[in-house]
Parts: structure tokens; sequence; C-alpha cells
């Protein structure tokens, strides 16, 4: 399914909220897991059935699992074909939803793709029931996210005031070759000394860079294991990332910064030199005011600092456990049987009633940051101990974050994950 978008622009003037819009001119959307620096995953209800788990993805349409059709009883409108990165077309269906929320935004009607079979889009222990995306993230709104305060937004543009102090990069709609993409803007981007046009990606960990100008550019190949989106559901798994020393945007400069091999096969997409991804951007809240053309960056500072605003996004979810004060989080000394291995015992108040992710920031003594602990319980259990890799030996653990979305685990008793490091 391909959808051509034609959007009449005056220079100066007033752009409101696309029709179907809930009123307002601010609307704010919890993420589920924003430290984890990974996909920008929120609740949706559809037709008062939910809440599910989608993945907002500008570059994308909307799509759902086939599940939510079901469940909120909408009928097959008709036919369609979803187009992956190999060009390759998949068979689905389309339709209508009415009454999408999310956050505090209602959408009225909403037109979708839809796989013929479940769970295509599930990653990373997640149950993700699809895609959000035009349609959400239009671009006569402002779009951005703030991983310190666990949300994302979308503003007008007479709501919306570039933030204080923020850098800012250029969104250009023409390539250096003189290749016009006004629906996927590029930045002139330097990679290694060399110079690319990248099209900024907020659903890609990694971003994308041809293999055959990794030489030129310093970009060192290391094996890898990373999943890629593709709206379509297709399973997409780089085995090889590169790793640049160096990537430079007006100024922006981030290090050691790792791109897939870029090879979208489709038609219009060969324009581009490549992909900047999330990981560029791990240091910053964005805001994308795609209408001007216009990215502002704002430093994050310590999760810690933020913690309380950030289970606060939740509303009255955590009321009884506000700044993680519910949680005991502490490091036993190995057991005699493992004697390298300390264990994490955890414990919640019972007043939380509910399913709950813990995420638990660690720092070994050396004061090397490590990977994030996620402690996943659900509803009914308020404890459990855990041995943890001897790296976590005399660590400093913090709670940093609380979610009533865990991953899934294998026994009922809940589990101890260690997060997935940051893709590279």
């Amino acid at each position: 399914m391909r959808a051509v978008l034609v959007v009449a622009l005056c220079a100066g003037c007033a752009v409101g909220a696309p029709p179907g819009f809930s009123a307002g001119e601010t609307w704010t959307f919890p993420l589920v897991d924003p430290l984890a620096d990974g996909r920008l995953l929120v609740p949706v209800m559809v037709h008062d059935h939910g809440p599910y788990l989608f993945e907002i993805d500008r570059d994308s349409s909307t799509v759902i699992d086939p599940t939510v059709a079901v469940e909120a009883g909408v009928r097959i409108r008709g036919a369609t074909r979803m187009v992956d990165h190999d060009d390759t077309g998949h068979a689905s269906f389309w339709t209508e939803l009415t009454e999408l929320h999310v956050g505090d935004l209602t959408i009225s009607l909403v037109p979708v793709a839809f796989a013929a079979k479940p769970n295509l889009y599930d990653r990373d222990g997640r149950r993700i029931y699809g895609v959000l995306g035009r349609d959400l993230v239009a671009d006569s709104l402002v779009f951005g996210f703030d991983r310190d305060r666990g949300i994302a937004w979308l503003q007008t543009q007479q709501a919306f005031h570039p933030p204080a102090g923020a850098r800012t990069l250029e969104l250009e709609r023409l390539t250096s070759d003189g290749y016009k993409v006004n629906s996927a803007p590029v930045v002139r981007a330097t990679v290694g000394g060399k110079p690319f046009d990248l099209h900024p990606r907020f659903a890609f960990p990694v971003g994308e860079i041809p293999r055959d100008r990794w030489r030129a550019a310093a970009i060192e190949p290391r094996p890898a294991q990373v999943d890629m989106p593709d709206w379509s559901g297709t399973r997409w798994t780089v085995q090889e990332v590169g790793m640049a020393p160096q990537v430079t945007v007006d100024g922006v400069t981030a290090e050691h910064v790792a791109f897939a091999s870029y090879e979208d096969k489709r038609g219009y997409y060969d324009r581009y030199g490549g992909v900047l991804g999330m990981n560029f951007f791990r240091a910053f809240a964005v805001a994308a005011d795609w209408h001007h053309h216009v990215l502002y960056l704002t430093p994050r500072a310590d999760p810690v600092q933020s913690r309380a605003l950030r289970i606060a996004r939740w509303g009255k979810t955590f009321a009884d456990c506000a700044d993680a004060a519910c949680v005991q989080v502490e490091l036993v000394p190995p057991h005699d049987d493992a004697p390298t291995r300390p264990v994490l015992s955890v414990k919640t108040s019972e007043a939380l009633t509910h399913d709950v992710e813990i995420t638990v920031r660690a720092i070994a003594k050396s004061g090397e940051r490590l990977a994030n602990l996620e402690v996943n319980f659900p509803a009914g259990v308020h404890g459990i101990s855990a041995p943890l890799d001897p790296s976590y030996l005399d660590a400093s653990l913090t709670v940093v974050d609380l979610s009533p979305f865990p991953r899934m685990c294998e026994y009922q008793g809940g589990c101890v994950m260690t997060e997935a490091a940051a893709s590279p």
C-alpha cells in the first residue's frame, strides 16, 4: 500500500491540527521503556479495546496486527499490498479505524493496512500490535520525543516554540545531486570526513550507508545482531554493522556511530546516501519541525534527576509509588554455589496491583555504566531474586523507571532481564 500525500505550503501560513484530531494544540503520549534508547513504543486504545503497544514511525503508513481488527470488530474494506525494503509486495488488507486513542489524543478516523498473519511486529519480548505512521506524525505538526520525561508529543505550529539552547539541524528537500526528496528530507552529514545525504529515521536503531562506501568513510565492519523495522512486518535482521569513528551534522558530532548496509531497493529510495538512525540522537531530546525543515536537539540529563517526572507520565497508575518509593532494590553477595555472581533482590509494595516493569540503572565500581536491568512482574508478584553476571559485583543500583507494560517472561513468577545494549 503506497500513499501519496500532496501538501500545499505557503510561507508564514498558520498550520493547525489535521482533520479528525481531538481539540487542542499539544498532545502527549507516554513511552514504554524510554531509557532503552530503542523504538518509540506507545500504548493505544482502539474502539475501547486495548491497550495495544504500537511503534511510532513517521516514514510509514499506519499498520495494525489483524488481532486489533478482530477485537475492534472492524470489517475489511479491500485488498492491498505492502511493499517491503526489498521491493517485494505482500498480500494484505485495508480498513478504517474510528476512535483511536494515543495519550490524550483521539483521532476520529484512520485508514490502516493489516497483514494476513498476527505477531509480525513482535520484538524484544514485547507484543507489538502495529505501527503509527503519518496519520499521527503529520508533517503539518511538530513531533518530538523526550526520553528523560518518558514521552513523545505533537504540537501545532502556533503552539510550538523552539527549545532554549537547542542545537538545530537543517532538513534539505534536495539532495546534493539535485533530486527532490520533499517527503523524506535529508541532512548534510559528514561521516569519517566524507559527505553524505542522510534521511533521519526515528524508527531505525542504527543508520544505513551503502556497504561499498564504508571504506572511504573509515567505517569499520564488525559482527552484530540488529533487528531493523519494516512496515510490512518482514523480519529483517542485519548480521554486520560498520562503526563510523565520527558523524557530524551542522556542528553536532556523535562518536562511534554504527551503520548497517543501505540496501533499500524501492524506487525513490535510491536517491539517498543513506539513513541517520536513532543511535546518532541518543544523547538528545528531539523536536522535528518537518514543516519548517528543522530538527531541534536538546542535551539529555542524568536519568535519576528526571525519575519522578518520568514515572508521573503514567498518571494515577503509580500514584502510590511516586519517585519509585514502593520499590526496594538490593545487591546480595554471591551464594556459595556461584561465588562470582551477585544476586539481585527486588521487592515492591503490595499497593502495586498491576503488571509492572522496573528499570534499574547499574554503575560498576569502576564507574563504568553497565547494561540496565529490567525486572518484570505480573500482577500479584511482589518479589524476586536472581543471579547476575559477575560484572555486576559491587555495582551501584538505582531504580530509574516504572512502566505498566513489562516484557513477556518465560515463567509466571516474573523475571529479570539484562537490557539489550543500545544499538551500537
